[in-house]
């Protein structure tokens, strides 16, 4: 939690809670765990305490009140991501913490609010009663898609929820993508986030996969945010001469295919991938930089 992030599409982080537990293949190599794990706080599963955050309203009046400074030097809103470490929808949460929580939110209209759930299913239950009449129109709804299952599932949802609540701008977060997606009916989606895995286990990205998404944004008019390649970069997404090092450097490597069915007869689209880390994959795709916001992010 803080006033300033290093994640790339938002600028503040704020959270009312640590604590979360699994549901998504997404989850399986989890920042936000590891580091609890590491700190020793025992958060993280079913029936873990969630730990209360007990500066985070105070937090969100401060950047509220910073908030007029940062449209005078920025030309736009602060925006703030909601919540990092944990879900704002998470069942195993009281409703006596997230009401508060997302009251506190609504009160603060000088920002944009990024709300991302793993949980969209449980957003119509959850949000207070007051937001059917009207939703914050500074708060908007992301949902994490990692597979294609999980789009199929989810994005309709999330489509209702938007035209249920009017909610000003809704987006995917397609990170860790895990697997080629079939670009999903996009009517009435604003924002897709494209990102790949960093840490020890994380799993790779392929190109193609993400160049599908891109294309099907620009088709749509859908904005297009690529965050990064993450732990493996793929060949030909650099210089030659990061190549150079990282072969001179022996790093691991491994073999992707776009299609990564263990049925498929051909494989089509083989690329190799080098652990080369987050910090030097870095975040081109085909030479090029993709951080678009939607419009509402942009005032």
């Amino acid at each position: 939690m803080a006033e300033t992030s290093a994640i790339e599409w938002t600028d503040a982080t704020v959270n009312f809670w640590w604590g979360c537990t699994k549901v998504s293949p997404g989850c399986d190599h989890c920042y936000a765990e590891s580091w609890n794990a590491f700190r020793g706080n025992g958060e993280w599963g079913p029936g873990a305490p969630r730990r209360v955050i007990k500066g985070a309203a105070g937090l969100l009046k401060t950047l509220q009140r910073k908030s007029t400074a940062f449209y005078q030097d920025h030309h736009r809103k602060p925006r703030v991501f909601m919540s990092s470490m944990c879900d704002l929808f998470d069942n195993e949460v009281d409703a006596d913490l997230r009401l508060p929580a997302l009251r506190s939110a609504a009160e603060a209209p000088g920002m944009h609010i990024q709300m991302l759930t793993k949980r969209v299913g449980n957003v119509l239950p959850m949000v207070p009663p007051e937001w059917e009449k009207q939703w914050p129109q500074h708060i908007g709804l992301m949902i994490s898609v990692c597979t294609e299952r999980e789009a199929k599932r989810d994005i309709w949802k999330l489509r209702s929820l938007k035209e249920f609540y009017r909610i000003p701008w809704v987006g995917i977060s397609m990170e860790p993508m895990l697997a080629p997606i079939n670009p999903p009916d996009l009517k009435g989606i604003d924002w897709i986030i494209v990102g790949g895995e960093s840490g020890k286990n994380s799993r790779p990205l392929h190109p193609a996969w993400v160049a599908h998404i891109q294309r099907a944004c620009k088709d749509a008019g859908v904005a297009f945010f690529f965050k990064q390649w993450g732990e493996w970069l793929p060949d030909g997404e650099a210089a030659a001469d990061v190549f150079q090092s990282l072969r001179r450097a022996g790093v691991e490597t491994m073999e992707l295919h776009a299609d990564p069915s263990p049925f498929a007869t051909v494989r089509f689209d083989t690329r190799t991938m080098y652990r080369a880390g987050k910090k030097r994959s870095g975040g081109l795709l085909n030479g090029e930089l993709f951080h678009a916001f939607p419009k509402e992010l942009q005032l």
